[in-house]
């Protein structure tokens, strides 16, 4: 058995429906009137009914089927009054939680990000709010509404005879403390099926990133067997699931079964005895009948909170999950290049397999340093460090003097530009492309760029300018690190890592791109990880990475003319292999 306390429902209602009190109080408005026609009903039909046996006019009976007629009507009105205000509620209240849990995962370590798949954390923002959905809109609500008509029913039958009301109250007390027995025994059946989809989802996620890959190496059967095997699982789980959930239903049913039972043969009874008018029988009888739905929402609504309870659970894990990485409070300078210094830096992924070993040097500002090594050697590695994705294990890294642990990770980041070989590319327009979305960013500041990094043919290419729709592949290789130098150029970062932007282009773009690098540059501190000699002919920095530690560290100009150095004989060999 698993459960949740009654206060963490209570936060988490209270948390996400507060900003919606308004919406919230109609909804309550709308279902209590609900709950008052549907109570009025048995009352009207059995006045009609005691009124035709007994010869009434004919006039009474045209009132009260109108009037029975309009309660009806009315009620429906209101009922999909309720539907529009529920949805909205619980849509508005997960889709906030959706964000939250997005932001939340935006600021955790990369480590979790590569402990689980997108696919997985796609089930866990989405699939498990959407289980909320229910319990947002509709759960509190409901459950209070019925009891409020359960209670109504059983004051207006023990209106008629205490009795009656004695027997449907013992009945209904019953029913609740069958259904508090019951009420989490579904919780790791449906906690499992989320965890199934979410395996699933990762798995289909996993496989489609790597399609290429799959279908170049002949792997299509190796992964449709992977894929029927979790795919099976999660079918397993679904129908426990769904069993557990019948179980509970099937308790309901059977609860109203014994109930109308016991209205039927004390209306019966008291019929006999010349207490109850056929009218009231009827009348008793259909209040009975009406304790289904009440039975029926409080039912479906426990089912729906154990669905909810699972996820809860694993949004509460999630959210649990804090990251290691703890925000800083001071600023780097708003504008200038900024000083890169490494002070016995030592890290490691896994325990055990440090990547780099005391690795000491100090970039100052302005300069570019060529970072070259073997793959593997801990060049991207350093980079990652200067983002504060990892902290190191050992030693300390600082810029401008300031210690990154002590500078906020925004700004950090912010003061930080990093351009790849593998360009992350939107379906949105060029402009939202450059400007990662933001709004506030205008044209004239994109066009200014643009044309400030000389990239203004390639702008003028553009069939819609800034509206130009990028879909997957729209954009070769060469465009697209165009777009990322011009993303990088508008957030005016002090420090610019670039990871041989140019390795796979033609000349033509290659040229141009070394046009914009050039630009890029200026009055910045710079970091070329290179896999080509070529790259780094115009850094004033050469540092040499093996196996984590540093091999060679110097001037550039210097270590050419020093016919011993490591680098000089790179050049005079020509053995650019030695370094990718």
């Amino acid at each position: 058995m698993q459960r949740v306390p009654l206060r963490q429902y209570v936060s988490l209602l209270a948390y996400y429906l507060k900003p919606q009190w308004f919406r919230v109080t109609l909804l309550a408005i709308f279902m209590f009137t609900g709950i008052g026609l549907g109570l009025a009903n048995p009352q009207i039909l059995r006045y009609f009914i005691d009124t035709a046996t007994t010869g009434g006019a004919l006039r009474n009976l045209l009132i009260a089927a109108g009037l029975f007629l309009a309660v009806g009507i009315l009620g429906q009105i209101i009922m999909l009054v309720n539907s529009y205000l529920g949805q909205d509620v619980g849509w508005r209240a997960t889709n906030r939680m959706r964000g939250d849990l997005a932001f939340h995962c935006l600021k955790l370590d990369m480590s979790f990000h590569h402990e689980y798949t997108p696919g997985e954390m796609v089930e866990r923002v989405d699939g498990d709010t959407t289980a909320l959905s229910n319990f947002f809109s509709e759960f509190v609500l409901q459950v209070i509404g019925s009891t409020f008509f359960l209670i109504g029913v059983l004051i207006m039958v023990s209106r008629e005879d205490w009795r009656v009301g004695a027997a449907l109250t013992g009945f209904v007390l019953v029913a609740f403390i069958i259904y508090n027995l019951i009420r989490s025994i579904a919780v790791p059946a449906y906690t499992a099926e989320r965890e199934g989809y979410s395996k699933l989802y990762g798995f289909i996620e996993e496989r489609l990133t790597g399609i290429e890959d799959i279908r170049t190496n002949g792997g299509n059967a190796y992964t449709m067997d992977r894929f029927y095997d979790v795919n099976s699982d999660a079918y397993r789980r679904v129908l426990r699931s769904e069993i557990m959930g019948e179980i509970v239903q099937a308790t309901t049913r059977i609860m109203f079964a014994l109930g109308l039972a016991i209205s039927m043969g004390m209306g019966i009874y008291l019929y006999r005895d010349g207490v109850f008018t056929i009218g009231t029988v009827f009348m008793v009888v259909q209040y009975t009948a009406m304790l289904r739905h009440p039975l029926d929402q409080i039912s479906r609504q426990l089912n729906d909170l154990q669905r909810a309870t699972a996820g809860i659970k694993r949004i509460e894990a999630l959210q649990r999950t804090t990251s290691q990485i703890q925000d800083g409070t001071e600023t780097l300078p708003a504008s200038g290049a900024i000083s890169i210094e490494f002070d016995g830096v030592t890290f490691n992924y896994n325990e055990g397999e440090p990547v780099l070993k005391q690795i000491s040097f100090n970039l100052e500002p302005g300069k570019v340093l060529g970072l070259l090594g073997r793959t593997g050697s801990g060049k991207t590695t350093i980079t990652r460090l200067l983002f504060r994705f990892y902290e190191p294990n050992i030693g300390e890294i600082r810029l401008d003097g300031r210690s990154i642990m002590n500078v906020r990770l925004d700004n950090l980041r912010q003061h930080v530009g990093l351009v790849t070989q593998d360009v992350q590319l939107f379906y949105a327009s060029v402009r939202d492309n450059i400007t990662l979305f933001n709004s506030e960013i205008s044209d004239s500041q994109i066009l200014a760029v643009i044309e400030d990094l000389g990239l203004s043919g390639w702008y003028e290419s553009l069939p819609e300018g800034l509206d130009t729709i990028i879909a997957s592949g729209g954009l070769s290789a060469g465009e697209a690190q165009l777009l990322a130098f011009a993303r990088v150029f508008l957030k005016d970062p002090g420090i610019i890592i670039l990871d041989e932007p140019s390795s796979r282009l033609d000349p033509a773009t290659e040229q141009q791109i070394d046009r914009a690098v050039q630009k890029l540059l200026q009055n910045r501190t710079g970091i070329i990880i290179a896999h080509r000699l070529g790259t780094v002919e115009r850094v004033n920095e050469i540092m040499i990475l093996e196996d984590g530690e540093i091999r060679e560290h110097g001037e550039r100009d210097h270590l050419v003319r020093n016919p011993n150095s490591r680098f000089s004989q790179l050049l005079k060999t020509g053995l650019e292999e030695v370094i990718v």
